[in-house]
């Protein structure tokens, strides 16, 4: 199919997204309710809000499902309006009065069962592409051999993504409306991709950089078209529910747009977003913290400015200087212990897990910590895996064999100290109190000072 042909359909199927949403029907009823099966998850699993409210809510706004040893769980989830959450992989889209049937296999993300009321949109959804990987690149291995051949399969599949969509009965007008802007941010994601992940692809890689430069250039020439297009007339603050949408907001020409409501929304977003991420969530001093209640009140959004006095309000309840909240570990050998067990000492704790790539690169750091104050009685340097399952964490440690403490915890236990992204680092004194919720790396020559001021106490 000619490249000039498919841009065509692909921009007047996307059209449908410069309109304004239909607001969402009104439900008497204030939940959804999900129950089925949750596979390869650990003994707990985080239902996390996937809705431009992710960065600003505080962790214990998600809902944690308990799984039954068959894997079988049933949870009901307080909702006032459809909004999108994320389970392992796979997105969800629940509304008020929903009840789904689901089993989802956390390594099989496209291979979900859904049935029930709303089961429409959320299996559509199983085959939404992941933003991370840039959408419809999946990560590179969809780069073609040569641009004009990556142009028009990131074209089709923006095309075969929306007829899809618009083939699907028994949705919303505004889940409707949402998806094509998803799709349609996606291949901008794609477009915009496609320079970082031809740096990387072993095929072109064995070609040498000259190659690479050349397809880069020679991509950027013909995708110009689509990218103006597509950018052109795509803001607006209702699509910030769209995970990927937030993603590619950087190269939304907002200066140029004409609603200048529509801008300030985003920005109040983005305002909103840096408040949470730079300021509140970083800062653990009490006596700093209550400071930020002013710029909580520029906000103008009302719904981010309550999220983000939950946040503040969940911060000033546990942080530095509060006694320790108690955990229970398990052990290699099967057995449990807790983090009390430990009282009396100075203990610092490393979470990470086997599937984080810069947590692994900390290890020889840790190691090295481990050894210098191994000799100490007074220190307990405790490596503490999130892994869903123990056997990965296991298999890891018999091919590492590392010294010291190695216990496991399920991540969802960990609410109170927001633990987020990893690797991660508590401090906690000989009083069991918190020294520092984010603890300097093990490879931060600070971490040492303080570990020697908290024990010369």
């Amino acid at each position: 199919m000619k490249l000039k042909y498919l841009y065509g359909i692909i921009i007047v199927c996307l059209s449908l997204t410069s309109t304004s949403i239909v607001k969402a029907q009104k439900h008497n009823n204030k939940t959804a309710i999900l129950y089925g099966k949750l596979l390869n998850f650990g003994a707990t699993v985080e239902l996390e809000d996937f809705s431009e409210l992710q960065y600003i809510v505080p962790k214990s706004h998600n809902a944690v499902i308990e799984l039954k040893e068959d894997s079988s769980f049933h949870v009901e989830i307080p909702i006032e309006k459809p909004a999108y959450f994320r389970l392992g992989r796979n997105k969800l889209y629940l509304s008020p009065g929903d009840r789904l049937d689901v089993v989802i296999d956390k390594g099989n993300p496209t291979g979900v069962k859904i049935k029930g009321k709303g089961s429409e949109a959320n299996f559509y959804l199983r085959n939404a592409p992941f933003p991370k990987g840039g959408s419809y690149l999946d990560a590179g291995t969809n780069l073609k051999e040569t641009p004009t051949e990556t142009l028009e399969f990131l074209m089709e599949e923006a095309k075969k993504m929306q007829t899809s969509l618009d083939k699907i009965k028994g949705i919303s007008k505004d889940f409707r409306m949402l998806e094509s802007a998803r799709i349609r941010a996606d291949l901008v994601k794609s477009i915009f991709g496609v320079k970082g992940y031809a740096g990387i692809k072993s095929q072109f890689r064995k070609k040498g950089e000259g190659f690479i430069q050349e397809y880069i250039d020679a991509f950027e020439i013909i995708a110009k078209p689509a990218k103006d297009s597509l950018l052109k007339d795509f803001v607006d603050p209702k699509f910030l529910q769209i995970e990927v949408y937030r993603d590619i907001l950087k190269l939304l020409p907002l200066e140029t747009f004409s609603n200048k409501k529509y801008v300030r929304g985003i920005q109040d977003w983005e305002n909103a977003v840096d408040l949470a991420t730079k300021k509140i969530k970083p800062q653990n001093d009490k006596n700093i913290l209550p400071s930020f209640r002013a710029e909580i009140a520029s906000i103008q959004n009302p719904v981010y400015k309550d999220a983000l006095n939950k946040l503040l309000d969940e911060k000033l309840k546990f942080g530095n200087g509060d006694l320790a909240k108690d955990l229970v570990f398990n052990k290699t050998d099967g057995s449990t212990t807790t983090l009390s067990s430990l009282k009396g000492k100075v203990i610092y704790i490393d979470i990470w897990a086997t599937w984080c790539g810069p947590c692994l690169g900390e290890m020889p750091y840790l190691e090295t910590l481990k050894e210098k104050y191994k000799s100490n009685e007074n220190v307990a340097i405790v490596s503490l895996s999130i892994d869903d399952k123990a056997e990965p964490w296991l298999k890891n440690l018999e091919k590492r064999n590392p010294g010291g403490i190695q216990w496991h915890i399920d991540r969802a236990k960990l609410s109170d100290y927001e633990v987020a992204a990893i690797p991660r680092y508590i401090l906690i004194d000989k009083d069991f109190k918190v020294a520092e919720m984010m603890a300097p790396r093990a490879s931060d020559p600070k971490i040492e000072e303080n570990l020697n001021r908290l024990l010369a106490k």
